[in-house]
C-alpha cells in the first residue's frame, strides 16, 4: 500500500496535457437579452502536473461576464469565438500560462433575444375601508404604463402587471400610498420599475331615499296617456360632500313613451350626485295606459 502511495504522488507530480473545465457566469445587464442559464461550462487545453489536473477538475476556474460586453454577431444563434474567452481568461488569471486554447473555436452562449410588452398597472386588490367609505372617483397611478423585457414565450403569457398595496389599517380620507408589483410576476421579467404610486379619494358615504314623480316624454300629441305608478322610489348611496350641495329639485324620473306589447316602460333617473353608488329604481318599470 506504501508503495502505491508512492506511485500515485510519483504519477501526479508529472506534467500532462488533456482538458479542464472553465466556468463562464453570466450576468444580466442588459434588456436586449435573456439568460436562460447563468453559467457556460468551456473545455480548455491544459498542460500541467496531475496535482494541478485533478485540483482544477474538482474546482474549475471562474470567470465574470458581462452580457453587455460579448461579441456576439448572430442574435438568433448567439456564441463567442474561443479568442474572446481565452483572453478573458488570461485577464484574470494573468499568471497562469498553462491553458494554451479552448476545445471548440465557437462556444454557444445561453441567451435568447428579449422582447418588450407594456402594460397598463392594475391593483390585486382595493385597499380597505372603514365602514360606510369609499372611494369617489377612480384610482389614479403615477404611471400610465410600464414596460417588461423578457423571453417572447413567457411576455406572451403575461397579460397584467398587478401590483400589491400594503397592509396598512383601513382608510378614511384621502390617500397616497406605494405598491409594489407582485413577487411571481416581478420575478418573470425585467421590469422597467417594479413600484408605482396609488392615490384616492376617499369620502363617507350616506344611504339617501328620494320618491319621485315619472314623468312621460315622446307621448303623442293627440294621445291621453297615463301611468301607474306615478311615483317611484330612487334609492342609492353618495358622498358627503356631494350630499350636501345636493338640489333634489334637479333629480328627474322620466320614461320615454314606446307602444310596447307588454304595456311596460322603463325609468331612467337623472340629476343624482357625482359619485352616487348603489342605485336601485322601485319599481324599474311603470305601465301605461292609453285613455280613448
Amino acid at each position: 500500500m506504501f508503495a502505491a502511495v508512492i506511485w500515485t504522488l510519483s504519477a501526479l507530480s508529472e506534467n500532462y496535457t488533456t482538458t479542464v473545465p472553465v466556468q463562464f457566469k453570466l450576468q444580466a445587464d442588459s434588456n436586449n437579452f435573456v439568460l436562460s442559464s447563468t453559467r457556460v461550462e468551456v473545455p480548455a487545453r491544459v498542460t500541467s502536473s496531475g496535482f494541478s489536473i485533478l485540483y482544477r477538475r474538482i474546482f474549475p476556474r471562474k470567470i465574470q461576464l458581462l452580457v453587455s460586453e460579448l461579441p456576439i454577431k448572430d442574435v438568433n444563434k448567439p456564441s463567442v469565438q474561443s479568442d474572446f474567452l481565452l483572453n478573458k481568461y488570461n485577464e484574470v488569471y494573468s499568471n497562469s500560462s498553462q491553458i494554451s486554447r479552448f476545445v471548440s473555436n465557437v462556444i454557444s452562449v445561453p441567451i435568447t433575444p428579449a422582447v418588450q410588452k407594456k402594460f397598463t398597472p392594475t391593483l390585486s386588490a382595493l385597499p380597505q375601508f372603514e365602514d360606510g367609505y369609499q372611494l369617489i372617483s377612480s384610482l389614479s397611478f403615477s404611471l400610465d404604463t410600464i414596460t417588461a423585457f423578457g423571453s417572447k414565450s413567457i411576455l406572451e403569457k403575461l397579460d397584467q402587471a398587478i401590483f400589491e398595496l400594503p397592509s396598512d389599517k383601513p382608510i378614511r380620507e384621502n390617500f397616497s400610498m406605494v405598491a409594489t408589483l407582485v413577487d411571481s410576476i416581478a420575478q418573470s421579467a425585467n421590469w422597467d420599475i417594479t413600484s408605482v404610486e396609488v392615490s384616492g379619494n376617499v369620502d363617507r358615504y350616506s344611504d339617501v331615499s328620494l320618491l319621485l314623480p315619472v314623468n312621460l316624454i315622446n307621448a303623442p300629441k293627440d294621445m291621453h296617456v297615463t301611468l301607474s305608478p306615478k311615483v317611484i322610489e330612487i334609492k342609492f348611496a353618495a358622498p358627503l360632500s356631494s350630499l350636501r350641495s345636493l338640489d333634489e329639485s334637479a333629480v328627474k324620473a322620466t320614461a320615454f313613451f314606446d307602444n310596447t306589447t307588454s304595456g311596460q316602460l322603463s325609468v331612467r333617473v337623472t340629476g343624482l350626485p357625482n359619485g352616487a353608488k348603489k342605485q336601485s329604481i322601485i319599481p324599474p318599470t311603470v305601465s301605461y295606459f292609453i285613455i280613448e
